[in-house]
């Protein structure tokens, strides 16, 4: 028997295991040295995760309220800036729900009948094309003060909300169309808030879009705050305090907003 013809060929497969082990140990303690270099963990599949996860942390959101709220709280003492921020993220919230489910009812109280109009015709829309808007598992990261506005008629305070949701549209078959429903997005909402200081200066349009103001039945502008009777319809409408706060708007900020 040739020994030699049987042993050289192990020794080679030897050899060549050993330096793929080399190279394995090598390539796992240069990948460790970055990962612990780059993310602060050897454990790059760790790491890898923790990226997932950062990706559905907060936006960066526009904060002025350091410099804005002192200026509030002057013109409006008894501002409570806590609690509106906790009527913001029912307002956002409500929102998302209405779309998805096709029901306006789901919509805050706090929402004015602008926004309340907004979301009836984005509802009519997907239901035109027999389209579902999901948002599952909204999540409010962050909240500030971005503008604070005087105009002389209306006062309006700027929130931009740093918000965390998977957004996905569906079809009647059930099949994603756009977006996914792996994947969680971030988005950065812009919420109006406005007060109505001087309503002598605002026009009939200006008044009706800052504080909702609509007949109940066929959606008339309410042109006189002090009117009773809508002047199209007759409907009976309840005396309105125009002094007071009232949001006026969602929109989404898609300027600085992470695409899916």
């Amino acid at each position: 028997m040739n020994w030699l013809a049987i042993i050289v060929p192990l020794a080679i497969i030897a050899v060549l295991a050993l330096v793929i082990l080399g190279v394995f140990f090598y390539i796992r303690y240069r990948l460790g040295r970055f990962s612990q270099q780059a993310f602060g963990t050897k454990d790059l599949a760790q790491a890898v995760k923790d990226i997932e996860k950062s990706s559905e942390s907060a936006r960066s959101v526009h904060g002025m309220t350091d410099i804005y709220l002192p200026m509030i709280h002057k013109d409006f003492p008894d501002f409570d800036y806590d609690v509106f921020k906790g009527r913001v993220e029912g307002i956002v919230k409500s929102y998302f729900a209405a779309i998805t489910a096709k029901n306006t009812a789901l919509l805050s109280p706090d929402c004015s009948d602008s926004i309340r109009h907004t979301v009836t015709a984005l509802i009519h829309e997907l239901e035109a094309k027999n389209y579902t808007h999901h948002h599952d598992e909204v999540t409010v990261h962050q909240m500030e003060i971005a503008r604070y506005i005087k105009d002389g008629a209306t006062v309006t305070i700027l929130f931009n909300i740093a918000v965390g949701l998977y957004d996905y549209v569906t079809d009647d078959q059930g099949k994603v169309i756009i977006g996914s429903r792996e994947k969680k997005s971030q988005r950065l909402y812009d919420v109006a808030l406005v007060y109505a200081q001087d309503p002598r200066k605002m026009s009939a349009t200006q008044l009706g879009n800052a504080m909702g103001l609509s007949c109940p039945n066929c959606g008339a502008p309410i042109t006189n705050l002090g009117q009773k009777f809508c002047e199209y319809c007759g409907t009976g409408i309840r005396e309105i305090n125009v002094r007071s706060w009232s949001f006026e708007s969602i929109r989404e900020n898609r300027t600085t907003s992470k695409p899916y």
